[in-house]
């Protein structure tokens, strides 16, 4: 039977290999996807902290005299909420563009109690710890998962807070991928499966089920078929623009002046435990 650790490793591996069989066939790779979605991803987040579920729980734990640590901060929508809430926040986040995002935002909004460090988790210094730690969204490609989690706990005072979908926006966005590549796409992990390593590893953890609006929105159906172009692994020729044009152009819906999947709510888990 497999392990819950060896489940989680099988379906990063079967993801990574069917997404660069489809980088192969367009002649790229998935270097600098962030850097190209990172635009798009802070004006997606950064005005839907406030009703988010996962800070709503966070500002009911953090108190003045706390220290919160954000791992794969992005563009630092729990960052730069939490700042006014505590006595410091580091945020780890290794792409630059996020990072700068974090960093502007920051400097705009006078707070002067983040740090910020330009490494990836796995990268970051040994000795980093808070009283809380946090990890919003970041766990779905992490192959050796089980270190990145044991080394979020060693770095935890109080309590970790994870923040993890149960369905992903491929599922959703499934049959454009079966239409352009043929077959099924490869599911991310979820938190039911992140719930399962820390079992396996002798972390008992909470998990509180909550919902979110769906937030892939675009500013205009030029905007979406560029994003899901990225998104897809699409070739960027014009006939293939214009087939995802005319496959979208009636499936997406309008919210608040946007374009979006036709996703209602998306659930997701707050995983936590203290030390």
């Amino acid at each position: 039977m497999q392990s819950a650790i060896e489940r989680w490793k099988a379906l990063i591996d079967a993801r990574a290999q069917q997404m660069n069989a489809a980088y192969a066939q367009v002649g790229s790779s998935s270097a600098g996807y962030w850097d190209r979605r990172a635009r798009n991803f802070h004006r997606a987040t950064k005005d839907r902290t406030a009703s988010d579920p996962f800070f709503q729980k966070l500002r009911q734990v953090v108190t003045p005299d706390m220290t919160v640590l954000d791992v794969g901060a992005g563009t630092g929508r729990f960052t730069l909420a939490l700042a006014p809430l505590v006595k410091q926040v580091v945020a780890v986040e290794p792409n630059a563009s996020m990072l700068g995002f974090l960093e502007q935002d920051a400097a705009a909004q006078g707070l002067s109690n983040i740090t910020t460090i330009a490494k990836s988790w796995q990268d970051a210094p040994a000795e980093l710890e808070a009283d809380v730690v946090i990890c919003s969204h970041v766990l779905y490609p992490i192959r050796e998962v089980d270190t990145f989690l044991a080394k979020l706990s060693a770095a935890t005072r109080h309590a970790c807070y994870l923040y993890l979908r149960a369905l992903h926006y491929d599922n959703f966005t499934a049959p454009l991928w079966r239409h352009f590549h043929g077959d099924e796409r490869c599911q991310q992990p979820g938190y039911i499966d992140a719930l399962d390593v820390l079992y396996e590893m002798g972390i008992y953890a909470n998990v509180e089920i909550v919902k979110t609006e769906g937030s892939m929105r675009f500013p205009s159906l030029d905007g979406a078929v560029e994003e899901l172009q990225e998104l897809l692994i699409l070739p960027r020729d014009e006939q293939t623009r214009q087939e995802l044009r005319t496959l979208i152009e009636g499936w997406l819906v309008e919210r608040d002046g946007m374009l979006a999947i036709p996703v209602d709510e998306m659930v997701n888990g707050i995983i936590s435990w203290t030390v």
